[in-house]
């Protein structure tokens, strides 16, 4: 994983059958690795419409979160 390091990468989300309703999912999802950890990524885009944007409002926003582990209890 080495040759990897400080890298990310995204694919777009496609929706699911359990997507909730008015849920604001991320455009993109994906992971990325830092330091030899990897973690897994979410990426919005700013979809309002430029008269409707603030100054200083990103394009884009995201959070870095550890990888899912499934509970197996």
């Amino acid at each position: 994983m080495s040759d990897y390091n400080n890298t990310i990468a995204f694919w777009k989300r496609k929706p699911k059958d359990n997507d909730e309703p008015g849920k604001k999912y991320p455009n993109y999802t994906g992971k990325m690795t830092v330091d030899g950890k990897q973690k897994e990524v979410s990426l919005w885009l700013n979809m309002k419409k430029p008269e409707e944007r603030k100054e200083g409002d990103p394009d884009m926003s995201g959070q870095i979160q550890d990888p899912y582990k499934a509970n197996n209890d």
